[in-house]
């Protein structure tokens, strides 16, 4: 976790002028934030595992939430192709009918799509695997 939070940290140093346009902590992701959340475009190589974890450590290290808060997709990724594929994330769930993840697969097309920051600080850890 804490090589996770450096990596994201210098990345983002690194991304200097970009930040002005949306916190960039890597190569792939642009994150945009929006009132209780953040877009989050591009793409993690790791599908919805990627997205919910990137999304959960924007909301620790950015938002200051707590891991017990939980997250919602506002706005879904389109289905099918074109597009950036980018996915809205948020903290209130007003207006949303929220519906925790059971499948990852489809949880980013559905808005209302529920995740605690915990859970989706988990994920992050198979995607940090040598060679990757």
């Amino acid at each position: 976790m804490k090589t996770f939070k450096t990596a994201l940290l210098l990345a983002a140093l690194a991304a200097g002028p970009a930040l002005a346009q949306g916190y960039v902590p890597n190569e792939r992701l642009t994150y945009t934030p929006t009132e209780n959340g953040v877009r989050i475009s591009g793409s993690t190589g790791f599908g919805a595992r990627g997205h919910w974890c990137a999304a959960a450590g924007y909301a620790v290290d950015q938002m200051g939430a707590a891991d017990r808060q939980t997250l919602y997709v506002s706005e879904p990724r389109a289905r099918g192709f074109g597009g950036d594929g980018g996915v809205t994330f948020t903290l209130d769930p007003t207006g949303l009918t929220p519906s925790p993840v059971v499948i990852l697969g489809g949880s980013l097309t559905k808005a209302g799509s529920a995740m605690t920051i915990s859970h989706g600080i988990t994920l992050c850890g198979g995607l940090q695997s040598p060679g990757r």
